[in-house]
């Protein structure tokens, strides 16, 4: 009969390089103090990196950068499918993912409609903000950050070279997507996208 120590070993090793695992996706072979015993031995075996508390990569490597990590909104999208949960990402992060900003954040904020908590991975901090479902309402995930990188910016701040780099991600939005989810943005915000898609 396979050990807990075997289960977890053998899922961990048909999965792919860089893939992350959390500690209740092994529940079924063993209770909770077993599984994370064998985890901390896996992790000392080089099997396993520790992201965060029961947050777990399988390696990948290079030659010349060694340990290969997933990005933070990687990692925020795998929390989100485990707790079955919507997220957008907003502030910095929006304007990173757009390209507006260079700056990886190292405090990433997110939108949800699951648990408000803060998970520290390194030396980065990944917060999940409660927010009411209206927030969350636009599917798109382009038009989510756009409209985000509006609010952050905010009505009186916008620049004419802001619009411009914004409506290169505009016109890539389907004309269906704008129609049906646009209406969930503010007002404001609802025409600057409008006229820099009709123009």
């Amino acid at each position: 009969m396979q050990t807990t120590h075997n289960h977890i070993e053998t899922k961990i090793k048909k999965s792919s390089k860089g893939k992350i695992f959390f500690a209740e996706d092994f529940l079924k072979f063993g209770s909770a103090e077993n599984i994370r015993q064998v985890l901390r031995r896996l992790e000392e075996q080089g099997v396993l990196v520790r992201l965060a508390h029961g947050i777990y990569l399988v390696p990948k490597k290079d030659e010349l950068l060694g340990t290969v990590y997933p990005s933070i909104e990687e990692i925020a999208k795998e929390i989100a499918k485990r707790d079955k949960a919507r997220i957008a990402p907003t502030g910095a992060m929006a304007m990173y993912l757009l390209g507006l900003s260079t700056q990886i954040p190292l405090h990433a904020v997110y939108l949800t409609d699951g648990a408000q908590r803060e998970i520290k991975i390194r030396k980065s901090i990944i917060k999940f903000k409660k927010t009411a479902p209206r927030n969350l309402a636009v599917k798109d995930e382009l038009l989510q950050l756009i409209i985000q990188a509006y609010k952050i910016t905010g009505e009186k701040n916008i620049s004419e070279d802001f619009e411009e780099k914004l409506t290169v991600y505009i016109k890539k939005i389907d004309e269906k997507v704008l129609m049906s989810q646009l209406k969930y943005a503010p007002v404001w915000i609802q025409k600057r996208i409008k006229n820099r898609y009709l123009s």
